[in-house]
Protein backbone atom coordinates (compact mmCIF):
# COMPACT_ATOMS: atom_id res chain seq x y z
CA UNK A 1 0.00 0.00 0.00
CA UNK A 2 1.10 3.53 -0.73
CA UNK A 3 0.14 6.46 1.42
CA UNK A 4 0.08 9.87 -0.32
CA UNK A 5 -0.08 12.88 2.10
CA UNK A 6 -1.41 16.18 0.59
CA UNK A 7 -4.03 18.27 -0.66
CA UNK A 8 -6.36 16.93 -3.64
CA UNK A 9 -7.91 19.40 -5.50
CA UNK A 10 -9.53 19.49 -9.70
CA UNK A 11 -8.42 21.95 -12.31
CA UNK A 12 -10.52 24.31 -14.03
CA UNK A 13 -11.81 21.12 -16.18
CA UNK A 14 -12.50 19.03 -13.03
CA UNK A 15 -9.44 16.83 -13.59
CA UNK A 16 -7.41 15.90 -10.45
CA UNK A 17 -4.24 18.45 -9.88
CA UNK A 18 -1.59 19.31 -7.35
CA UNK A 19 1.35 16.93 -6.26
CA UNK A 20 -0.64 14.93 -4.50
CA UNK A 21 -3.67 14.07 -6.54
CA UNK A 22 -1.42 13.21 -9.71
CA UNK A 23 0.82 11.05 -7.72
CA UNK A 24 -1.40 9.16 -6.36
CA UNK A 25 -3.30 8.23 -9.51
CA UNK A 26 0.13 7.91 -11.18
CA UNK A 27 1.24 4.99 -8.58
CA UNK A 28 -2.36 3.74 -8.88
CA UNK A 29 -2.00 3.38 -12.85
CA UNK A 30 0.76 1.74 -12.30
CA UNK A 31 -0.60 -1.03 -11.05
CA UNK A 32 -0.15 0.02 -7.02
CA UNK A 33 -2.76 0.06 -4.37
CA UNK A 34 -3.13 3.38 -2.87
CA UNK A 35 -4.45 5.51 0.00
CA UNK A 36 -4.36 9.63 -0.46
CA UNK A 37 -3.81 10.55 3.55
CA UNK A 38 -4.95 14.77 3.22
CA UNK A 39 -7.00 17.98 3.46
CA UNK A 40 -9.63 19.00 1.17
CA UNK A 41 -12.40 21.71 1.52
CA UNK A 42 -15.69 20.65 3.24
CA UNK A 43 -17.25 21.97 0.02
CA UNK A 44 -18.45 20.98 -3.36
CA UNK A 45 -15.00 21.51 -5.12
CA UNK A 46 -13.54 19.06 -2.17
CA UNK A 47 -16.45 16.39 -2.75
CA UNK A 48 -15.82 16.65 -6.32
CA UNK A 49 -11.87 16.11 -5.97
CA UNK A 50 -12.63 12.91 -3.56
CA UNK A 51 -15.25 11.82 -6.42
CA UNK A 52 -12.05 12.08 -8.66
CA UNK A 53 -10.16 9.96 -6.60
CA UNK A 54 -12.79 7.75 -6.23
CA UNK A 55 -12.90 6.99 -10.00
CA UNK A 56 -9.27 6.59 -10.62
CA UNK A 57 -9.19 3.66 -7.58
CA UNK A 58 -7.61 6.04 -5.25
CA UNK A 59 -8.03 5.07 -1.72
CA UNK A 60 -9.60 8.01 0.62
CA UNK A 61 -10.97 7.22 3.91
CA UNK A 62 -8.20 9.04 5.81
CA UNK A 63 -8.94 12.65 3.97
CA UNK A 64 -10.04 15.10 6.52
CA UNK A 65 -12.17 17.75 5.40
CA UNK A 66 -11.40 21.60 6.05
CA UNK A 67 -14.46 23.95 7.44
CA UNK A 68 -15.30 27.11 5.48
CA UNK A 69 -14.26 25.79 1.92
CA UNK A 70 -11.79 27.87 -0.25
CA UNK A 71 -8.11 27.57 -0.12
CA UNK A 72 -6.95 24.58 2.30
CA UNK A 73 -4.58 25.30 4.79
CA UNK A 74 -1.24 22.80 4.42
CA UNK A 75 -1.05 19.70 6.62
CA UNK A 76 -0.02 19.80 10.16
CA UNK A 77 1.60 17.51 12.29
CA UNK A 78 -1.94 16.76 13.96
CA UNK A 79 -3.75 16.46 10.98
CA UNK A 80 -0.81 13.38 9.72
CA UNK A 81 -0.88 12.06 13.44
CA UNK A 82 -5.07 11.69 12.82
CA UNK A 83 -5.18 10.46 9.55
CA UNK A 84 -2.57 8.04 9.78
CA UNK A 85 -4.14 6.11 12.56
CA UNK A 86 -6.58 5.34 10.18
CA UNK A 87 -3.83 3.29 7.82
CA UNK A 88 -3.37 0.05 8.76
CA UNK A 89 -0.45 -0.91 6.71
CA UNK A 90 1.75 1.37 4.81
CA UNK A 91 4.97 0.14 2.47
CA UNK A 92 5.54 3.74 0.60
CA UNK A 93 4.71 7.03 1.91
CA UNK A 94 4.92 10.08 0.04
CA UNK A 95 4.91 13.46 1.36
CA UNK A 96 3.55 14.70 -2.02
CA UNK A 97 4.23 18.16 -1.28
CA UNK A 98 6.28 20.51 0.99
CA UNK A 99 5.43 19.83 4.40
CA UNK A 100 6.60 22.40 7.36
CA UNK A 101 9.36 20.76 9.68
CA UNK A 102 7.06 19.55 12.38
CA UNK A 103 4.82 17.97 9.88
CA UNK A 104 7.58 16.23 7.96
CA UNK A 105 9.05 15.06 10.95
CA UNK A 106 5.80 13.31 11.75
CA UNK A 107 5.55 11.52 8.62
CA UNK A 108 9.16 10.54 8.82
CA UNK A 109 8.04 9.15 12.34
CA UNK A 110 4.95 7.57 10.52
CA UNK A 111 7.61 6.21 7.56
CA UNK A 112 9.54 4.23 10.44
CA UNK A 113 6.73 3.00 12.41
CA UNK A 114 5.49 1.36 9.55
CA UNK A 115 8.76 0.37 8.16
CA UNK A 116 7.85 2.42 5.00
CA UNK A 117 10.01 3.64 2.24
CA UNK A 118 10.25 7.40 2.66
CA UNK A 119 9.46 9.80 -0.72
CA UNK A 120 9.48 13.69 0.40
CA UNK A 121 8.80 16.27 -1.87
CA UNK A 122 10.90 19.62 -1.18
CA UNK A 123 9.87 23.02 -2.63
CA UNK A 124 12.34 24.30 -5.35
CA UNK A 125 15.83 25.40 -4.17
CA UNK A 126 15.12 24.23 -0.53
CA UNK A 127 16.28 20.81 1.37
CA UNK A 128 14.01 20.01 4.06
CA UNK A 129 15.16 20.74 7.48
CA UNK A 130 13.70 18.14 9.37
CA UNK A 131 15.73 15.17 10.50
CA UNK A 132 15.10 11.98 8.08
CA UNK A 133 16.31 8.46 7.68
CA UNK A 134 19.07 8.41 5.29
CA UNK A 135 16.90 6.14 3.10
CA UNK A 136 14.38 8.76 2.48
CA UNK A 137 14.02 9.95 -0.88
CA UNK A 138 13.84 13.20 -1.67
CA UNK A 139 12.78 14.96 -4.56
CA UNK A 140 12.98 18.54 -5.74
CA UNK A 141 9.76 19.90 -7.08
CA UNK A 142 10.07 21.65 -10.50
CA UNK A 143 8.60 25.50 -10.48
CA UNK A 144 7.32 24.68 -14.02
CA UNK A 145 5.77 21.11 -13.78
CA UNK A 146 1.89 22.36 -12.52
CA UNK A 147 0.05 22.10 -15.78
CA UNK A 148 1.70 18.70 -17.17
CA UNK A 149 1.94 16.79 -14.09
CA UNK A 150 5.51 14.86 -15.36
CA UNK A 151 7.20 14.86 -12.22
CA UNK A 152 4.07 13.76 -10.45
CA UNK A 153 3.83 10.94 -12.65
CA UNK A 154 7.52 10.01 -12.21
CA UNK A 155 7.17 9.78 -8.29
CA UNK A 156 3.79 8.09 -8.70
CA UNK A 157 5.59 5.26 -11.09
CA UNK A 158 8.97 5.48 -8.61
CA UNK A 159 6.29 4.56 -5.41
CA UNK A 160 4.92 1.66 -7.63
CA UNK A 161 7.99 0.14 -8.12
CA UNK A 162 9.32 0.42 -4.61
CA UNK A 163 5.79 -0.62 -3.23
CA UNK A 164 5.88 -3.82 -5.82
CA UNK A 165 9.54 -4.98 -3.97
CA UNK A 166 11.85 -3.10 -6.39
CA UNK A 167 15.20 -1.60 -4.15
CA UNK A 168 15.71 2.30 -4.70
CA UNK A 169 17.73 2.42 -7.67
CA UNK A 170 15.66 -0.52 -10.00
CA UNK A 171 12.37 1.79 -8.70
CA UNK A 172 14.11 4.99 -9.87
CA UNK A 173 15.23 3.61 -13.12
CA UNK A 174 12.10 2.07 -13.76
CA UNK A 175 10.08 4.98 -12.82
CA UNK A 176 12.15 7.27 -15.12
CA UNK A 177 12.13 5.14 -18.67
CA UNK A 178 8.56 4.51 -18.20
CA UNK A 179 7.75 8.10 -17.10
CA UNK A 180 10.08 9.80 -20.44
CA UNK A 181 12.61 11.57 -18.24
CA UNK A 182 15.91 11.81 -19.05
CA UNK A 183 19.27 12.30 -16.51
CA UNK A 184 20.78 15.91 -16.86
CA UNK A 185 23.87 14.38 -18.55
CA UNK A 186 22.79 11.95 -21.18
CA UNK A 187 26.29 10.05 -20.95
CA UNK A 188 24.99 9.20 -17.27
CA UNK A 189 22.91 6.41 -16.47
CA UNK A 190 19.99 7.76 -14.01
CA UNK A 191 20.32 6.60 -10.42
CA UNK A 192 18.71 7.53 -7.54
Amino acid sequence: MIVVLGRPRLDERGALSGTAGRVAVAARSAGAQVTIVGLVADDAAGDAAVTELGRAGVGHAALLRQPGGGDVRPLERADIELALGYVPECQVLVAAEPLSDDALSATAEAAAYHGAALICVAPAGAAPQAQLPDSATVLELPADDDAGGAFADLVGRYAAALAGGADPAEAWKSAVEKSGWEPADPTEPASA
